[in-house]
């Protein structure tokens, strides 16, 4: 069975409500949790996308073309006790020279070196690529799974977290801080502080320290929350419209924790299910 069909099946047996909360954290009124937040656990499937998805952002690597061809070069012969390959020309030194074809060389070509050729892009039914997308959802609602991923909420935190429209228009870090506060995740952010230096040869690759991944925000417009969360370690934003499995599960873990704007709470069916049978 089509786990998009289990979703609808699932919406149509039960119905779950959430509190829509302000800036200050007091809970203002009820709203019908989205039927998207009804649909299996799969894991697997999260994992899948998250591969798929990972692997739009690798560049082809591969030998240079002219690699070992750099130089006029030709073979001395037998006769001189020296090995029989090509020799730069020029130089007069008698240096070997791989001519493109001898790799043991100095300054020869590369030995079995990776190819531009070679197919790193995963593939991803469409189909299947959505009901990901919706199970990496439907995780962000179990407070268990949020939990289990690291963050820190505090006991009885309602999922989803829903805020009123307003922190859409929070454009201020300090003051996004302040609400992010009086939601109870404060010791969240203090987590996301945290920085280590990773371990091994990655240190000189340009990605020495290690970060934590906080709080993401889902909203249906940006008027400035977005420059007020880029000072804030771990948190992002992004427009529903773009939200992704790499977004809700970074490192293919489902479970992050995300607050989403009034707007795009209820927009999520829309945005989702289109085209599916209601």
């Amino acid at each position: 069975m089509s786990i998009l069909v289990e979703l609808l099946q699932a919406a149509r047996r039960r119905t779950l409500k959430t509190h829509v909360r302000r800036l200050d954290g007091e809970p203002v009124r009820e709203v019908e949790v989205p039927k998207v937040f009804h649909a299996p656990l799969r894991e697997d499937l999260v994992w899948r996308a998250f591969i798929h998805l990972q692997t739009h952002t690798l560049q082809p690597k591969g030998a240079m073309k002219g690699s070992g061809h750099k130089y006029s070069v030709e073979s001395w012969g037998a006769g001189y006790g020296m090995a029989r390959i090509s020799r730069i020309k020029a130089s007069g030194t008698g240096k070997a020279q791989a001519g493109g074809m001898v790799p043991s060389a100095v300054g020869g070509r590369p030995t079995h070196p990776p190819v531009p050729e070679k197919k790193i892009h995963k593939d991803l039914n469409r189909r299947e690529a959505k009901a990901a997308l919706i199970s990496a959802i439907a995780f962000t609602r179990v407070w268990e799974k949020v939990r289990e991923r690291g963050h820190r909420i505090p006991e009885g935190l309602e999922l989803p977290l829903v805020v009123e429209e307003a922190i859409e228009s929070v454009a201020k870090t300090r003051e996004l801080r302040e609400v992010l506060e009086r939601l109870g995740l404060g010791e969240e952010l203090e987590r996301c502080k945290e920085k280590k230096i990773r371990a091994g040869k990655g240190k000189r690759r340009g990605r020495r320290y290690k970060r934590r991944v906080g709080p993401l925000i889902v909203i249906s417009e940006d008027k400035g929350v977005s420059d007020a969360a880029d000072n804030l370690p771990g948190v992002e934003v992004v427009k529903v419209r773009d939200l992704s499995v790499l977004h809700l599960a970074p490192g293919a873990k489902p479970g992050r924790l995300v607050i989403w704007s009034e707007s795009a709470f209820r927009s999520l069916d829309e945005v989702l299910l289109r085209g599916l049978a209601a």
